[in-house]
């Protein structure tokens, strides 16, 4: 399986109202000589970030590379979002390979509504579920490291995600209506990302390592299991296996932490990063039509005001619904009803704003709590 490398310069320019020029950089380690492996791991990363920055299906991203490889433009189908993705340029820094692609995106017609706003993610480091398959190799910071990295890529890639980090350890596990309101008033985010790492064992010996006969060389596996949950309701809205394996060529104390750079060069640390990769793409599609949803943090005299607003995409003068909260008798969950009230931005700053009844009608009925969303028009 190919590996995906790190490595990336962006830059983006509107030439016109219809169209956006995506221009993406990505780099790969030459391995052995082998500077076409390097090309095509290079090319893939590029095309990927280019249409994930762009905010573009990116489900075809292995036949824009392979196409790439052998021609110097090729014409894409896609939602028609992606007409045209050419490579401009390759050069060799040392021992890396950098490959720039421009893609031609479209802005996609048929939008949802929720797709205009961002959506509040909290990410929680990845737990370890068997801590002693860490010891070879000083991987016990893996669940952190690899955690931090896809809010990284959250933060700088995603168009549908404004993810926070919390050093917060436990929150893997099923989580009580209190303790997902209490979490949501704390961070201001309805969306939680977190993960198990259920395994990073070594296989089998492929080989014996001729020089110091106690080793091998092996197989090392990574499987992660990673969920999607919305707060306010307790919804799973995804969850998703990613499991590969990659060489491990390092004796047994042999320190590859994953807090060093080394690790991430390694055969291995290419695999992880190509499964987390994987993982943000994941992430961006399960939120990207996902509704608008905001909760109230204060009411009165006829206004209310929200936690969040230019940084999630609110506009003043939107008009937003407003949604009344109640609690599941027999379930452990929370549901929102919609409400016949209107409201219309009227203040907004970075990360706050504040509505206002539409035709004066009265918000005596809204509370705490409550929320606002956006309803397709």
């Amino acid at each position: 399986m190919r590996q995906l490398i790190i490595g990336l310069g962006i830059l983006l320019c509107s030439l016109s109202v219809a169209a956006e020029w995506v221009e993406a950089s990505g780099q790969a380690v030459i391995r052995g000589g082998d500077e076409a492996d390097a090309r095509a791991r290079a090319t893939e990363d590029a095309v990927r970030r280019a249409l994930l920055y762009a905010g573009a299906s990116i489900r075809s991203v292995q036949q824009v590379t392979n196409g790439l490889l052998t021609e110097s433009s090729i014409q894409l189908q896609s939602q028609a979002e992606v007409r045209q993705v050419q490579l401009v340029r390759e050069q060799r820094i040392g021992r890396t390979l950098e490959v720039t692609i421009r893609a031609d995106i479209f802005p996609q017609q048929s939008r949802c509504a929720g797709a205009a706003y961002k959506k509040p993610v909290l990410v929680t480091p990845f737990m370890l579920r068997h801590p002693q398959q860490s010891v070879i190799g000083d991987l016990q910071n893996i669940g952190d490291v690899s955690a931090r990295k896809v809010h990284q890529q959250l933060q700088s890639l995603a168009n549908s995600a404004l993810p926070t980090w919390t050093e917060l350890h436990d929150l893997h596990r099923p989580l009580s209506a209190r303790e997902r309101s209490s979490l949501l008033l704390q961070t201001q985010a309805d969306y939680l990302v977190s993960a198990s790492i259920e395994d990073v064992s070594l296989g089998e010996r492929t080989d014996m390592n001729l020089r110091f006969w106690s080793d091998a060389r092996r197989e090392r596996f990574f499987h992660l299991h990673l969920q999607l949950k919305q707060l306010s309701t307790g919804k799973v809205l995804f969850q998703q296996e990613y499991r590969t394996q990659a060489r491990w060529d390092y004796r047994k104390r042999t320190s590859m932490s994953p807090l060093d750079h080394r690790f991430w060069q390694s055969s291995y640390g290419e695999a992880v990063s190509r499964v987390l990769d994987a993982a943000v793409i994941d992430i961006e599609e399960a939120l990207r039509c996902e509704p608008f949803h905001a909760s109230i943090s204060e009411v009165g005299h006829n206004r209310i005001q929200l936690s969040t607003g230019q940084n999630v995409g609110l506009q003043q003068g939107d008009e937003l619904t407003i949604l009344y909260r109640q609690q599941a008798v027999h379930h452990d969950s929370t549901r929102f009803r919609v409400s016949p009230l209107t409201v219309r931005i009227t203040e907004i700053g970075y990360d706050w704003a504040v509505a206002e009844s539409i035709n004066e009608r009265l918000l005596s009925n809204v509370q705490v709590g409550d929320a606002v969303t956006k309803l397709a028009e």
